[in-house]
């Protein structure tokens, strides 16, 4: 993916802007999808999960492909509001 990575802080905030652009938009946060895979932000991935976690959240068919294949190490995992959960 090209681009320099970006630090931890700056992922989180970018998601959320990513997250706000989709809900503007209408998109439809229930089914945890992946809301990028390593596009919008160098070296991460964001992707929408339960809060508190479900089983179906580490199922691999419900990652973002980038992250699942090993082509990205970080991501950033926003719940179904917008709020973070985690950034790794």
């Amino acid at each position: 993916m090209p681009g320099k990575m970006v630090s931890k802080e700056e992922a989180i905030r970018r998601a959320k802007g990513i997250y706000a652009q989709k809900k503007a938009r209408g998109d439809n946060f229930l089914e945890g999808p992946c809301i990028s895979n390593g596009d919008e932000i160098p070296g991460w991935v964001v992707d929408i999960a339960h809060y508190p976690r479900r089983v179906i959240d580490d199922l691999p068919q419900y990652q973002c492909p980038a992250y699942r294949l090993g082509k990205i190490r970080h991501f950033v995992e926003l719940d179904p509001d917008g709020n973070l959960i985690r950034a790794e």
